[in-house]
């Protein structure tokens, strides 16, 4: 394999982030508490470290933006970086089912009494709704611009619409109405409350909806003021803290966890250069050191457990993930542990065995320092001190015990995917001093941890790469921010299978159940169509258990993979129909040839060829027959449409958009739901949707195959 001299070769930061999707994208997977924001503040160089804040204490839940950091060593110096925020329409009904069931709850605790409930709805309720405990948001710092007053005085009008049109007299009714179903008298209230919130006429309720919809516009201005128009515009921007005022500021308000952006901003990504102390600890000298970082936000925010330890994993697919890196801290409870560690493994092999999809998981656990700590306290037997010598005299038993202990909880997984670290370095601490040579002190000093993901790195850069190469190739191209490799799907030569998977996502009435809600299914509860929507956005379905409102389970980018792997689950398929081709325009000749050179580990690449096709048909016959064989690989093909599956449930720009804007325009939880789901099958049915999906997979492929390649 053919090697440059890369190491005087210098990009820009922006350089940098144009070509992040060609890196090795590692994602972070990890209960609140766990280490994740101190994970990315060891990773980050000391000039960035002072303006980046993710995260505030022990299980804050104050990081709610998903962050993407783009670590290259290519980057010439720590204060340069490059950033771009990616935003999402603002939705009312984020904020509004906070309030309507804080609301809801006082109505009906004060016998649907207008004056008490107004009276009850005080400060304290107030600052429920600014910051929520579930930290779905955070409005505190905005806290001057809103006032509880006129929040007060719009829910005025709606309680009395209520009262006024016999409130206690329908729940009443109802009740008797479902009395055969043992319901509670709350569960009825919630039912009329929601009724008669969505009947009720639009200018009883009209001063409400401004409010919330000024929360929006506060929001907006304040991030626009902040950051500028280049940047708001979504556009990618390069900063020096050295040449320019406004860096600093920049990340001191997007990284703000305390900040309300979260309700218009989607993801933030930022490439920079990473801490010279990870750089040192990189394998493959030939390599340039990059890769990206990304967390998973939400998802396990609220603790650690099972179902949210399966769910992680199919999050992080949907981050398009080459490796899963997963966090837990050994303060968590034994049986928790135990139980997520065997999750875990379960999940991947229901992955691979049911879904062709062999995702690299590496398992850290964190916080061992404390562990340590812990027990060397209990070994203390009177003094009053804890001192040098009782670490002496007992840390070789303790780190026995550990061991056992992290064995133990990980002996279901392979142990090369298991490591532990204590991501809390102390320099000259009792641990360390106690330790000495003993190999294990490594565990507690920065390098053990720089090390291992320097190791992570290059395991998720090799999983991106055919089975003959263990190392990228090095490409000159003509545009150097363009891809090296471009695919094109022929629409027309594989046209009957899209009309099949049209067919069925429209035309197959189990299918067609299985996402429409059913004009019989009774009124949807607000908070599961709430869920029901953040998961969407996630990549996951909802299944509901009410016993007085419909249910449903719903997951749409399952269904929507479902019936594409039904008729394009191969490769194959393409290949028969000669319906797609790999271009290799962004490179000349004699870079074509070399490339080929590469790949085939051969300088005789024209055997077999007639010369009248002249060279660079013939290179790219054989490059096509090089990617034939790079997508026949299942897991590879499977990673595809997993992606894609996910893409076209939700991610798709302009997908997204349309169904963002339903659930924004129609009132209502119960009315959103269903017209969102309606707009799916409108969606499935335009004329649209076959293009949307082949420039789903020609993107998804572009991206996986120039993976292989780092452009100098």
């Amino acid at each position: 394999m053919k090697f440059y001299e890369v190491k005087n070769n210098t990009i820009t930061a922006l350089s940098a982030l144009k070509r992040h999707k060609s890196a090795p994208q590692i994602v972070v997977v990890a209960p609140s508490g766990s280490g994740k924001s101190t994970l990315v503040y060891l990773l980050l160089n000391h000039k960035l470290i002072p303006y980046i804040k993710i995260g505030i204490g022990d299980k804050s839940q104050t990081t709610i933006i998903p962050c993407k950091f783009c670590f290259d060593e290519r980057i010439p110096n720590e204060e340069t970086f490059a950033i771009q925020i990616m935003k999402k329409d603002y939705m009312p009904k984020d904020i509004h089912i906070k309030i309507f069931t804080l609301i809801m709850e006082l109505f009906t605790k004060n016998d649907s009494d207008l004056e008490e409930t107004l009276e009850a709805f005080d400060e304290e309720i107030f600052e429920q709704i600014i910051e929520p405990k579930e930290a779905m948001y955070h409005l505190g710092n905005m806290r001057v611009n809103l006032s509880l007053d006129k929040l007060k005085e719009a829910w005025e009008p709606i309680l009395d619409y209520m009262i006024k049109n016999d409130f206690i007299g329908r729940v009443r009714l109802r009740k008797n109405v479902l009395k055969s179903k043992k319901v509670k008298v709350t569960e009825v209230r919630e039912i009329i409350f929601e009724e008669m919130f969505e009947d009720m006429p639009l200018e009883v309720k009209e001063d409400y909806i401004a409010w919330l919809k000024r929360v929006g516009e506060l929001v907006e201005r304040e991030l626009y003021d902040k950051i500028g128009e280049e940047l708001f515009s979504e556009k990618m921007v390069e900063y020096s803290l050295t040449d320019d005022k406004k860096a600093s500021y920049v990340l001191l308000e997007l990284f703000n966890p305390y900040s309300p952006y979260s309700l218009i901003i989607e993801q933030i990504s930022i490439a920079c250069r990473p801490r010279n102390e990870l750089i040192e600890q990189k394998k493959g000298e030939n390599i340039p050191f990059r890769f990206c970082i990304r967390d998973t936000m939400g998802i396990t925010q609220k603790g650690i457990d099972v179902v949210s330890t399966k769910e992680a994993l199919e999050v992080a697919l949907n981050c398009e993930a080459d490796t899963v890196l997963f966090l837990m801290s050994l303060e968590e409870r034994d049986d928790t542990l135990r139980e997520c560690c065997k999750a875990l493994m379960e999940k991947r092999d229901e992955l691979k065995k049911k879904r062709n999809l062999d995702i690299a998981v590496y398992v850290l656990f964190t916080k061992v320092d404390r562990i340590v700590e812990n027990l060397i306290n209990k070994c203390n037997e009177g003094e009053l001190y804890i001192n040098e010598k009782i670490y002496m005299d007992n840390i070789q038993s303790v780190l026995a015990s550990v061991e056992r202990m992290i064995a133990d909880y990980a002996n279901m997984i392979p142990q090369e995917e298991v490591g532990w670290v204590s991501m809390r370095y102390v320099q000259d601490g009792l641990i360390l001093k106690s330790l000495k040579d003993d190999p294990r002190k490594h565990n507690f000093e920065p390098e053990g941890l720089f090390e291992r993901v320097a190791d992570f790195s290059l395991k998720a850069l090799q999983r991106t790469l055919p089975d003959n190469l263990s190392n990228p190739l090095f490409v000159t191209p003509i545009e150097y921010d363009t891809p090296i490799i471009d695919v094109c799907i022929n629409r027309e030569r594989i046209n009957n299978e899209l009309q099949q998977i049209q067919y069925d996502l429209t035309k197959d009435l189990n299918i067609v159940n299985g996402y429409i809600i059913s004009n019989k299914t009774p009124r949807l509860h607000g908070r599961s169509v709430s869920t029901y929507w953040y998961n969407l956005q996630i990549g996951l379905g909802h299944t509901t258990r009410a016993s007085v409102y419909g249910n449903f389970s719903i997951n749409m980018k399952g269904l929507i993979k479902r019936v594409i792997i039904k008729s394009l689950g191969e490769f194959n398929i393409f290949d028969k129909n000669n319906a797609i081709g790999f271009k290799a325009n962004n490179i000349d000749d004699n870079a074509l040839k070399e490339l080929m050179n590469n790949l085939l580990e051969t300088d005789e690449i024209n055997v077999g060829f007639n010369p009248i096709l002249g060279e660079r048909n013939i290179y790219l016959q054989q490059l096509y027959q090089f990617y034939k064989r790079y997508f026949e690989n299942q897991w590879r093909f499977g990673a595809l449409i997993d992606q894609v599956a996910y893409n076209m449930s939700y991610s798709n720009k302009e997908i997204k958009q349309k169904l963002t804007s339903v659930y924004n325009s129609v009132p209502g939880y119960d009315a959103a739901m269903r017209s969102l789901q309606v707009e799916f099958y409108k969606l499935f049915a335009s004329d649209d949707f076959s293009a949307i999906l082949v420039e789903e997979l020609e993107r998804g492929m572009r991206e996986m195959l120039n993976k292989m390649f780092i452009v100098i």
